[in-house]
C-alpha cells in the first residue's frame, strides 16, 4: 500500500478534546486535512481555531462539522467519543449510514471497568462495532496512552510503540502510517482485531483504577490487582 494520501480528509469524532483533540493537533501538524467534528458545532469551530493557532501553516485545510457531516466527508474516521457505552451506541447508530464500509480508528477508553465478567473477553471496539451494526473496518490504537503523551512527544530517538490491532491490512496500514508520522511514536502491529480486548487492559483508565484501589485499600475492590501486575 502508498503512503497515505494527504490530499483525503481525516475525519474526528469529536476532535473537540482528550485524545480526538491531541490527535487531530498533530496530524494537522503534519500537514494532514482535518474535519473536526463536534457534538456540539461551536465546540467544533473552537477547536479549530485553537488548532490552526498552533500549527499555523503547516495544516493546510482543517474545518469544523456536526458529527455527521465530518463522517460523510472522510472514509478515515478516528471514533474518540468519550462516555458510556450507551451513550456511544446511541451515536454510532444515529452515525450509520455515514460510517458504513469506512475505516474507524477507535480511540476510546475501555468502557466496562466495573464490570469484571467482561475482562478479556470483549472490547470496546468490539462492543462499538456491534453497536453500529453494519460493516466496518475497525482498528484498536491509541487507548494505551495518556493524551500528555501526545502534547509532550517522546523524543525521536527513543518512540513510543503504539500497537494496532485489526483485521483489514489496508486500515490497520493506514493507522499504522498515521502513528508512524507523528514524532516520538512508534506503531507495531498487534494482531487481529481480536486482540484489543488485551489492549482495554492495558489502557489509562486501568491504571487509573487500579491507582485509585491502591489509595483505597480497605475499600471495595473494582478493577484487582491480579490485573496490574
Amino acid at each position: 500500500m502508498a503512503d497515505f494520501d494527504k490530499s483525503r480528509k481525516i475525519a474526528f469524532l469529536p476532535g473537540t478534546s482528550g485524545i480526538g483533540r491531541a490527535l487531530a493537533k498533530n496530524l494537522a501538524g503534519a500537514g494532514f486535512k482535518i474535519l473536526i467534528g463536534g457534538v456540539k458545532l461551536g465546540e467544533a469551530k473552537a477547536a479549530v481555531k485553537d488548532i490552526q493557532k498552533a500549527v499555523g501553516s503547516a495544516c493546510p485545510f482543517i474545518e469544523a462539522r456536526d458529527l455527521a457531516g465530518a463522517a460523510s466527508e472522510s472514509k478515515v474516521i478516528f471514533f474518540a467519543l468519550p462516555g458510556s457505552q450507551d451513550e456511544r451506541k446511541e451515536v454510532l447508530q444515529q452515525l450509520q449510514s455515514e460510517l458504513k464500509g469506512k475505516t474507524i480508528i477507535d480511540v476510546t477508553t475501555a468502557s466496562y471497568l466495573k464490570d469484571e465478567s467482561k475482562w478479556g473477553q470483549t472490547s470496546t471496539t468490539h462492543m462499538n462495532a456491534e453497536a453500529l451494526a453494519a460493516p466496518a473496518k475497525w482498528v484498536r490504537c491509541w487507548n494505551t496512552v495518556f493524551v500528555g503523551l501526545l502534547e509532550n512527544s517522546p523524543p525521536p530517538d527513543n518512540p513510543h510503540n503504539i500497537i494496532v490491532c485489526g483485521d483489514d491490512q489496508d486500515a490497520v496500514l493506514q493507522a499504522k502510517q498515521l502513528i508512524d508520522c507523528q514524532q516520538g511514536f512508534k506503531a507495531l502491529y498487534g494482531g487481529g482485531l481480536k486482540y484489543a480486548k488485551a489492549l482495554d487492559l492495558l489502557g489509562p483508565g486501568w491504571i487509573v483504577e487500579l491507582d485509585h484501589n491502591a489509595a483505597n485499600s480497605m475499600g471495595s475492590n473494582l478493577a484487582g490487582w491480579r490485573f496490574g501486575i
